[in-house]
């Protein structure tokens, strides 16, 4: 991946009070189509970490050079996966509230 032009992103969500079993067990089940719409859109890895004290759900994802992850209308598959995590995540309109980070600091080779 050196030399090659990647995006970051980084993102909480808030996970509701007694949910932590339930969010991992549906992560550890992904649908495979799930999978295959992030990967087709760009997404080179999506990793998310739990700070278990205060329900945060901390989400970094790494995106190749020309994602499509904004530039599209989200396939089905993936406002299913929105509706499926509704009832486990805080939610705002259509989706989890994201609570954007700012960037602070970087190291790479």
């Amino acid at each position: 991946m050196a030399g090659d032009a990647i995006e970051i992103r980084a993102f909480c969500l808030r996970l509701k009070s007694g949910a932590e079993a339930e969010y991992k067990r549906r992560h550890d089940s992904l649908w495979p189509q799930m999978r295959a719409a992030l990967l087709e859109a760009g997404v080179l890895s999506y990793d998310i970490h739990l700070l278990c004290s205060q329900g945060l759900l901390f989400a970094q994802m790494t995106l190749r050079a020309g994602h499509t992850l904004d530039s599209r209308p989200e396939p089905d598959v993936i406002l299913r996966w929105r509706a499926y995590m509704a009832d486990i995540l805080d939610q705002q309109g259509d989706g989890p509230v994201r609570l954007p980070l700012e960037p602070m600091f970087s190291l790479r080779p």
